[in-house]
């Protein structure tokens, strides 16, 4: 939480200072970075982009006169990588991470000890940070250990969408379960009157987009998804893109979050989970937070799109196995209670809330026959 206000009554909405999406929008960075000081780039890269993207920075910016410094990202954003960055920072007028969420956040935390200005440059649309203030701290073992915040949202958030479409069809499905999510987590919070990210109420915007993401994923996901499984770019790619990335990212700080993403503390624990990615986790969250709300027809819908697409709908879809689901679920209900958004739901959850839900959906799944499509 962000503490926006003083006056935790008022609405706050925050969102990146500017959005800049297309084909061969990276291309744009020297011009954009130009805006601060000299124009100089710090840039944290993932690894396996590492090669090709910092080459192609060295050369766009020399051609511009301007200096980029490039480095690999480790692979966790854990606190000692993010201090590596910032020793380096040397002259950089701007930071920029470009990559997945974690690279991001270092870029972020960077950014914020460094005190430069941020640029958000994902390569893949798996799921929300980029646009938001937060930063998420691991730790060596892969666990959430912590968070952060700038003072504001990124300066720049650019995706270039002939980057993302090359990336694995997992990372845009993980997306889209990260972005399905908050639909059911701003309603939440605006049940309960809780806080959003500003630490203040939802604005009405906040919750709209919400169903705007929901209404996008259904109609535009599957065909997207089918169509760069056979190497093609389907008419609603730059609009998905767009929803993934920006429309959810405003949603979930300006919306605010609930059940789903508490439990993300509970799931990045688990042993079993560890190779899943985030949106892969929210999209199975939801389906717990769906079974709490007691809504059959929502959850046979969600179980169904999840399905349909290739997103997780249990535990044992995960790897857990018949034996270890008691245990994991209280492991993971542990956990979950200690984000601070647990308490965005219209009614006070406690530990015994999780652990139920997580075994009533994993005895539903196993027993219950849910169509095969549900008009998507």
């Amino acid at each position: 939480m962000y503490g926006t206000v003083e006056n935790s009554s008022l609405r706050v909405l925050g969102a990146p200072r500017e959005y800049v999406q297309g084909p061969g929008a990276f291309d744009e960075l020297p011009h954009l970075a130009a805006r601060h000081g000299k124009g100089n780039l710090l840039a944290v890269i993932d690894g396996f982009l590492f090669d090709s993207l910092s080459k192609r920075l060295e050369r766009l910016f020399a051609a511009r006169g301007q200096h980029v410094i490039c480095l690999r990202f480790a692979g966790e954003a854990t606190r000692s990588e993010g201090e590596r960055i910032v020793a380096a920072m040397g002259e950089a007028d701007v930071v920029a991470g470009i990559g997945g969420g974690k690279c991001i956040d270092i870029g972020k935390f960077a950014g914020l000890h460094g005190r430069k200005p941020v640029f958000s440059i994902p390569t893949v649309a798996s799921n929300d940070a980029p646009t938001s203030r937060l930063i998420v701290l691991y730790t060596e073992d892969h666990a959430v250990a912590g968070t952060e915040f700038l003072a504001y949202n990124p300066d720049l958030v650019l995706v270039d969408t002939d980057i993302i479409a090359a990336a694995p069809p997992r990372l845009l499905r993980a997306g889209i379960g990260d972005a399905l999510t908050k639909l059911y987590e701003a309603r939440a919070t605006a049940q309960s009157n809780g806080a959003n990210s500003f630490s203040a109420r939802a604005p009405f915007l906040g919750r709209r987009l919400g169903e705007i993401c929901r209404e996008v994923i259904h109609r535009a996901g599957p065909p997207v998804l089918n169509a760069l499984a056979h190497g093609e770019r389907h008419a609603d790619f730059e609009e998905l893109v767009e929803t993934l990335v920006l429309v959810s990212g405003v949603t979930f700080e300006s919306g605010g979050l609930s059940v789903a993403h508490s439990m993300i503390r509970g799931l990045t624990r688990v042993h079993a989970l560890a190779g899943y990615l985030h949106g892969e986790h929210v999209a199975y969250s939801t389906l717990v937070q769906i079974v709490i709300e007691g809504d059959a027809t929502e959850l046979a819908d969600a179980v169904v799109f999840n399905r349909s697409i290739g997103l997780p709908a249990s535990l044992r879809e995960f790897g857990v196995g018949p034996e270890a689901l008691d245990a994991t679920a209280e492991a993971i209900a542990a956990d979950t209670m200690t984000a601070p958004y647990i308490t965005n739901f219209p009614r006070k959850l406690e530990a015994r809330d999780i652990v139920e839900a997580i075994l009533k959906l994993e005895s539903l799944i196993e027993t219950s026959e849910f169509p095969a499509d549900a008009g998507h």
